[in-house]
């Protein structure tokens, strides 16, 4: 008569977490129909041909009874097959020479050209693109490269080289209100050079500035070019004469600004000046010179000699009429000179 099946409480869950070491089936845990098998330890063994054990005599392995002994489970190397082709006689890597083709543009560019190869083949060539420095026209006439190539026999080493930059001014960029900034701009572009600055007092976008030091430190700051007077000054004993250039952000003392020193940026139109002058609204034509007002803004002259030295921050960019009044901002090209 065959006997009942017995399924086995899991250890964890019997009294004290005896294990009995029986064979057979197990519940994972109580109340569930998960269930595990269980093979006989060295002990209780039967010698029954197809029975499974796991030997602990010495290292832990399992074995399997074949009728007339133990025989170790273990993964064995089958027949030794045929020996393969050669990895470095199926492919060929080939450094692309120099090419004549116009380059593509493209956002990520692909170091292989061969992008995938048939091993069953005798011979393949996978194809690497080379590195090429780039060449720069500069003045219509001189070429540069714009990268130096190094290499040793772990690295290629890739130094760009100095160039100098062209603004182009052609298309979209020889109109006013392509390259002018609205008022309400945070930032006013820098068609030119440029540097950035600690601001050493609060600083209006627009106006022009000045390199000096604060009270009492030695550190080099701008601030805003601020005057009272003209009349008498020297640049020998005047540090304001002496123009850095137009800020094009506006911020609070401490702040960085960056500094147009020369170019075109957006100024700052004032009719803050001295009785040296005659301020026009309007400006007659591009060209004309723009004079540092008292609070640092620009303004247009229409009397023929002043009868003072004065700061010229460099001319207008725009002409007509109105277009300079007391607060608006103007097209400006950015070259300062004490006169």
């Amino acid at each position: 008569m065959a006997s009942s099946s017995l399924i086995n409480i899991n250890p964890l869950y019997t009294t004290n977490n005896i294990d009995m070491h029986r064979a057979g089936l197990y519940q994972v845990s109580p109340n569930t129909s998960n269930l595990t098998v269980r093979v006989n330890t060295t002990s209780d063994i039967l010698n029954l041909q197809g029975e499974i054990r796991l030997n602990t005599s010495a290292t832990p392995k399992f074995q399997g009874y074949n009728g007339s002994g133990w025989i170790d489970f273990n993964a064995s190397q089958g027949a030794t097959g045929p020996k393969g082709d050669d990895f470095v006689n199926v492919v060929n890597f080939n450094n692309l020479p120099n090419s004549d083709a116009s380059p593509v543009a493209t956002s990520l560019g692909s170091i292989f050209a061969t992008t995938s190869i048939n091993a069953s083949t005798p011979s393949n060539d996978v194809n690497i693109r080379s590195l090429k420095s780039g060449i720069n026209f500069i003045n219509s006439n001189l070429s540069i490269n714009s990268m130096s190539l190094y290499q040793n026999s772990n690295i290629i080493d890739l130094q760009t080289n100095p160039l100098p930059y062209k603004w182009s001014f052609t298309g979209n960029y020889n109109t006013i209100n392509k390259i002018k900034n609205l008022s309400g701009d945070a930032t006013n572009f820098s068609w030119g050079e440029t540097s950035e600055w600690v601001a050493g007092a609060n600083i209006a976008k627009g106006q022009a500035v000045i390199i000096t030091t604060n009270t009492g430190s030695s550190n080099i700051v701008i601030k805003p070019l601020i005057y009272t007077s003209l009349s008498g000054i020297s640049p020998f004993t005047t540090p304001y004469t002496n123009m850095l250039g137009i800020a094009t952000q506006t911020v609070i003392s401490g702040n960085t600004c960056i500094v147009c020193t020369k170019g075109i940026t957006t100024a700052l139109c004032t009719s803050n000046i001295t009785t040296d002058f005659t301020l026009s609204s309007s400006v007659s034509a591009v060209g004309i010179d723009g004079i540092v007002g008292k609070d640092g803004g620009i303004f247009c002259n229409t009397r023929p000699s002043p009868t003072v030295n004065y700061i010229k921050a460099g001319y207008f960019l725009e002409a007509g009429n109105n277009i300079a009044s007391n607060g608006n901002y103007i097209l400006f090209y950015v070259n300062p000179q004490y006169k």
